[in-house]
């Protein structure tokens, strides 16, 4: 039977009866961006998919088909970690999408502004094309986007909440202290300037207009000449939080969305109720998690009877679903 979101999508009818994919291991990145980019999304949607890796005996009855989830899904994985990787960590490890002038600045140096954007962006499209095939057809994959990304996707708004969860370091010295009465005095004091409705780039990110560009945007415009006050401070500490979230990389998680949203549009999801941890959960997938070895690893008061009872829950009472809904509550990831 087919998954629930790929019933929600409708009827096969329209639909190509198969989804036949020729890869090469040594250019599996390339090579799935290119057909998720090229092919119709009524192929990439159709019931059956036939995957054949170049040099590989197998008859695909699911299994090379999962193999290439897991394969594309271990190699974005790991190219977060290097500086031309289409992903980058965030401080929660979890990933988003990396800036397209951090990859112009280490590999397109002299070949004009716009070397090597395109590309990178038509990756990043593509990349939604397939995270949302892998949520339609039940075929997780082993990575766990951002939660602000998830929520994107959703069209839901982030806010403090998400940065205090994200770098509750950033929150404390920059929002909380703000907020606080006769708090933008005290910030005032402490960093030696007064605020202004400015953002200071992100570590890890390259402002949009590459190296040469100023290390801070405005908030609104004009915002380096408007001084943050008492009377101002909550819409500038709303702002700060947006631009700290996604400063420097709107272009990138705008075109991660549209490549999702052709796949999985969003009408569907918000008819479903599908939420931005159900979503994560639906693109990760659900790990077995040993509830024993959880709690064993796990912090609390072991004399205390709620501790107890938490725990029996977990492991007698909650679903597999459950419990990496609840793995992803407590770390922002489901595996």
């Amino acid at each position: 039977c087919r998954p629930p979101l790929a019933e929600a999508l409708g009827s096969e009818e329209m639909l190509s009866e198969t989804f036949v994919l020729h890869l090469r291991r040594a250019s599996l990145l390339e090579e799935t961006w290119r057909a998720m980019v090229e092919r119709p999304v009524s192929e990439l949607l159709a019931p059956r998919s036939v995957v054949v890796f170049e040099g590989e005996e197998g008859l695909d009855s699911g299994g090379v088909t999962r193999d290439w989830f897991d394969s594309v899904g271990r190699a974005l994985a790991q190219g977060s970690e290097e500086a031309g990787g289409l992903l980058c960590p965030a401080p929660d490890a979890t990933l988003m999408p990396r800036a397209v002038a951090a990859v112009r600045r280490e590999f397109c140096a002299g070949e004009g502004e716009d070397a090597g954007s395109g590309d990178h962006l038509l990756a990043l499209l593509a990349f939604g094309r397939f995270a949302a095939l892998a949520a339609v057809s039940g075929r997780s994959v082993p990575l766990t986007l951002s939660l602000v990304i998830c929520k994107y996707l959703l069209r839901l708004p982030v806010n403090m909440d998400d940065v205090r969860r994200l770098d509750p370091e950033f929150f404390r010295l920059r929002v909380e202290a703000v907020l606080q009465a006769g708090g933008v005095a005290a910030v005032n004091e402490a960093v030696g300037t007064p605020l202004t409705f400015t953002a200071a780039a992100v570590p890890g990110r390259v402002p949009s207009g590459g190296e040469d560009a100023k290390c801070e945007e405005d908030l609104v415009p004009g915002g380096s000449a408007i001084p943050v006050t008492e009377s101002n401070k909550v819409q500038y500490v709303r702002l700060l939080c947006e631009a700290y979230l996604c400063g420097g990389v709107r272009r990138e998680i705008q075109c991660l969305l549209q490549g999702f949203w052709d796949i999985l549009p969003l009408e569907v999801l918000q008819e479903q109720g599908v939420g931005p941890r159900e979503l994560s959960v639906l693109i990760s997938g659900v790990q077995e998690l040993d509830p024993k070895q959880w709690r064993a690893h796990s912090r609390g008061s072991l004399g205390d009877p709620v501790h107890s009872w938490f725990w029996e829950v977990v492991d007698e009472e909650l679903s597999p679903d459950e419990r990496s809904l609840l793995l992803h509550f407590a770390t922002g990831s489901s595996r």
